[in-house]
């Protein structure tokens, strides 16, 4: 049994307070549970003494014999029924945790393993390491049980990875950040499906995925080959029959010949790296999962910034100026009056200073 662990001044922290603020219940063995148990896990404190509590009831189970129980303690392990003791773990997602302790069991000898998650990622991160679980644990037979009520289902990792090839099935987890995940962003309107068949349509763009999966972390600028390519896939996902290379001319082809709108149209080509920055740096998470002590780094060169109030990251969209800022220059009133303008003024009203193409008699 695998939880996750909260770090103050995290991304995932910051993203959990997104979804708002829960009831504070204080967690022991004579409490009730709660009434609403979705705004119960809201709260972090809560999630928090409830992983403690259940760790400190499991240690004290007895096992019967041929069985092994392992629950996540903060950084340690809790073995049961075993004098087996698995190192250390530095990782606060309990997604990427779940696949050391696959790891370790088909390390043991096991062979036919059941994960049981309500998570995609959980699947996306299994499907990226399965090939290099393989290499070492030929045997290896995983499978994931996976939803809840009608939509559970058992899925074999096995069939899916070879129905997708070792190229694909590794590059997997840097497609599902890009795409959108619970710390990216995910393009307007384009879901899932959609990043998959402009992926058919642009397999090349395969080269940044693996580079990427194989070098967590890689600092990616407008100028590195992996960005050109990611750019480029980008177009294919707003325009599949367009032969663009850049995002900003897709933008204003789309914009200016086919009538699309602000929100139908690829993002800017600075607010894409720094999209891509988030993306690797997830994915940098999700690919060394395997390493029991990650040490990432600080999302700070990768596309977020540290609010000086609230003390969370935030997203940084793009390090150019706002558009009302950049263009103020091009904006003019027609002002007449000898006394200047007024409270009708168009540049008064954007809050503007006047230019040398205004025709009214304020100072310029």
């Amino acid at each position: 049994m695998v939880w996750d662990t909260y770090k103050s001044s995290s991304i995932k922290e910051s993203t959990r307070e997104k979804r708002g603020k829960g009831i504070r219940r204080k967690v022991a063995g004579k409490n009730k549970i709660p009434s609403n148990w979705p705004d119960f896990l809201r709260d972090s404190v809560n999630k928090q003494e409830l992983f403690t509590f259940l760790s400190s009831k499991i240690e004290l189970m007895e096992c019967s014999e041929g069985k092994q129980i392992f629950t996540t303690a903060g950084t340690t392990v809790i073995a049961r029924g075993t004098h087996h003791r698995m190192e250390s773990c530095d990782h606060e997602e309990a997604d990427t945790r779940m696949l050391l302790h696959l790891q370790d069991a088909l390390a043991k000898g096991s062979t036919t393993c059941l994960v049981r998650t309500v998570d995609t990622d959980v699947i996306v991160i299994i499907i990226g390491k399965f090939h290099a679980l393989l290499a070492n644990y030929p045997a290896a037979d995983i499978w994931i049980a996976f939803g809840t009520g009608k939509h559970f289902k058992y899925i074999h990792i096995n069939d899916i990875c070879n129905d997708l090839g070792r190229d694909k099935s590794v590059a997997l987890p840097f497609f599902h950040c890009f795409t959108g995940c619970d710390t990216t962003s995910a393009f307007y309107g384009k879901g899932k499906k959609s990043a998959w068949e402009a992926w058919k349509a642009y397999p090349k763009v395969n080269e940044a995925f693996l580079h990427m999966a194989s070098h967590p972390y890689s600092p990616i600028t407008i100028d590195t080959n992996c960005f050109r390519l990611l750019e480029r896939f980008t177009v294919i996902l707003y325009d599949k029959v367009s032969n663009l290379e850049f995002v900003n001319e897709a933008r204003r082809e789309l914009f200016c010949q086919k009538n699309k709108t602000m929100e139908t149209i690829p993002p800017t080509q600075n607010a894409l790296l720094q999209h891509c920055k988030r993306v690797v740096y997830q994915a940098g998470i999700w690919t060394t999962s395997d390493l029991a002590q990650q040490q990432a780094p600080t999302p700070e060169r990768h596309g977020w910034t540290m609010d000086s109030e609230t003390k969370s990251w935030l997203p940084v969209w793009t390090t150019l100026p706002m558009s009302s800022k950049a263009c103020s220059e091009l904006v003019k009133c027609g002002c007449k009056s000898a006394k200047g303008c007024g409270a009708r003024c168009s540049c008064k009203k954007a809050h503007w200073k006047c230019t040398e193409l205004c025709s009214c008699y304020c100072d310029k």
